[in-house]
């Protein structure tokens, strides 16, 4: 586009955050990039927008206004953003902090759905429960982060469904919740009846519908994860049987 002159002026952003002292780009990266890897600087015409802000946090709120489906800056891009102001979070994987955003949004707003909010706002639950994206980052690389063993074995649980009933049941019962969930990564249940081993055997044996069709038998929704997961955990806490059924039209179970 560039080449052919159809490439429009755009906006290069800046914050200096008094809390670090720090000063962060907030938007302007693929074009800045783009232009300075020119032999040559064209005549181009660039907005110059300079902020300040008291703290990281608001540098990361300051980066997500400039989210647009007209620009390259993606949900991920701005959910790693707000992690990276907690030291902590920084460090994870960056599939537990994707799954923690979306999953945490959909746990706490089931009947609205992922896709009726706004990446920053998902974003903010980040920050407003770091321990949970701590806590899923463990149980999804088996405390070895760099194992490739250990997160192929927790394949099964990377789903927004499945990650939003991990985020209830852990504010629910934080050390049952580790328990449970230990149990169905690893299927370690006492034997192929119990709850964990039937949700286990259910989430490897089904892909979610954004999945592409490969050697799955059948495909699920956020939904239909979420309730089958939350259905396996309450006969689980109630030392119950479980055939984990799954009815569109009923109403989303309490977590026991």
């Amino acid at each position: 586009m560039l080449n052919q002159g159809l490439f429009r002026p755009v906006t290069w952003a800046s914050a200096i955050c008094t809390e670090t002292g720090g000063l962060y780009r907030v938007n302007g990266k693929h074009t800045s990039i783009l232009l300075a890897g020119l032999e040559r600087m064209p005549e181009f015409f660039v907005t110059i927008e300079e902020y300040e802000c008291d703290t990281l946090e608001d540098v990361a709120r300051l980066y997500a206004t400039f989210d647009s489906r007209m620009q390259t800056r993606s949900a991920n891009d701005i959910y790693l953003s707000f992690a990276s102001t907690i030291p902590e979070l920084a460090c994870l994987p960056h599939k537990a902090i994707f799954l923690a955003a979306a999953g945490i949004y959909y746990a706490l707003n089931p009947t609205v759905g992922h896709g009726a909010s706004q990446p920053a706002e998902r974003a903010e639950l980040l920050l407003e429960y770091p321990e949970f994206v701590i806590w899923l980052a463990e149980i999804m690389t088996g405390g070895h982060r760099d194992n490739q063993v250990g997160k192929a074995n927790s394949a099964h649980l990377r789903r927004v469904g499945v990650t939003a009933a991990m985020f209830s049941t852990w504010h629910k019962a934080k050390a049952d919740a580790t328990a449970f969930w230990t149990m169905v990564r690893d299927e370690t249940g006492a034997t192929p009846s119990t709850p964990d081993r039937k949700l286990a055997k259910f989430l490897i044996t089904t892909g979610a519908n954004s999945e592409g069709k490969g050697s799955k038998v059948k495909h699920a929704d956020i939904r239909e994860f979420y309730v089958r997961s939350l259905h396996a955990w309450s006969a689980w806490r109630k030392n119950e049987p479980t055939d984990l059924r799954y009815y569109p039209d009923k109403k989303i179970p309490a977590v026991a």
